[in-house]
């Protein structure tokens, strides 16, 4: 799973939860917390292993294509270099704006597929969610019928799973509000 989370809102909201626990009083004492590791589980599921390995058979092409833009571009270099005496401007302006337009579209390429937000990023959202959504039903499940109050994720240090009764956004947002009119 290992869940994308705000590492300030997270170690915010861990320090509330264990406050919650410890000064909680009376109520505190019957809290129930398990956790969970989700890289465990994730590298010892065999859909996430296939997952895997169609992604790595996709970054492969990306590589590939990615790769062979490259090369491309190292030859106009090579080409405007050896010829770049016997060019007239013309010529030489010309090439160099062919250059810059082909490493560009690299450029352009890479980010595209490998930065953030990327068709790789993408991808794996895409080839992971109905995993994920999965452990979150079975986690879900447990925690409703062993009647936990939190799980959390020992990898990422986020909540998982909580009771709605332990939400108190909705008393900050009024809270707010009210000092806000």
């Amino acid at each position: 799973m290992v869940l994308d989370y705000c590492s300030k809102c997270r170690m915010a909201f861990m320090i509330l939860v264990l406050f919650a626990v410890t000064v909680g009083g009376a109520g505190a004492a019957d809290v129930k917390i398990g956790y969970i590791n989700s890289q465990k589980i994730l590298l010892s599921c065999k859909e996430w292993t296939d997952v895997q390995t169609q992604l790595d058979k996709e970054v492969a092409e990306w590589d590939k294509k990615a790769e062979g833009m490259k090369q491309e571009l190292q030859q106009l270099v090579q080409e405007l270099n050896s010829q770049n005496l016997m060019l007239s401007e013309a010529k030489r302006k010309e090439k160099q704006d062919i250059l810059d337009k082909k490493d560009a579209e690299y450029q352009q390429y890479v980010t595209g597929i490998y930065g953030a937000g990327g068709e790789g990023e993408k991808r794996m959202q895409e080839l992971s969610k109905p995993i994920k959504e999965k452990i979150l039903s079975i986690i879900t499940r447990i925690a409703e019928d062993e009647e936990y109050d939190f799980i959390l994720d020992e990898i990422g240090m986020g909540i998982i799973f909580a009771k709605p009764t332990f939400d108190l956004t909705d008393r900050i947002l009024e809270d707010l509000n009210k000092e806000t009119e």
